[in-house]
């Protein structure tokens, strides 16, 4: 009873266009995968840094406001008007970044109402 016989050996330029071919498919595959996942990460990063603004402006208007109760309680009522009106400009770009922020959401980052947020780091 004679050993069945050994495999043929596959050439070794078969095995690295078998590798090419696979390493190709691999990579188309795998490219719309990346690319959703480099959308996405720019979208947060966006939401990230309009929310950030938002939340500046948040606090901004906040002591717009006190110093608009204070200047009305010492009657000072051309600073409080100042104050008020400091009040009304950060509504308008509150109301801005909502939009923008909705927009971003839905995955629209074009300018609205012409605010535009920074995205870099106020630190270097």
């Amino acid at each position: 009873h004679l050993p069945p016989p050994p495999p043929p050996a596959m050439d070794s330029w078969l095995v690295a266009v078998l590798g090419v071919v696979l390493l190709s498919l691999l990579v188309l595959l795998l490219r719309p995968i990346w690319l959703w996942y480099c959308r996405w990460q720019r979208k947060q990063e966006r939401l990230d840094a309009i929310n950030k603004e938002y939340e500046n402006l948040r606090s901004l208007r906040k002591d717009a406001i006190y110093h608009h109760g204070w200047a009305n309680s010492r009657g000072e009522y051309k600073e409080a008007k100042s104050h008020e009106a400091h009040v009304e400009e950060i509504d308008k770009k509150l109301e801005a970044l909502r939009k923008q922020f909705k927009a971003a959401e839905d995955g629209i980052f074009e300018e609205i109402a012409g605010i535009v947020v920074d995205e870099r780091s106020k630190d270097t």
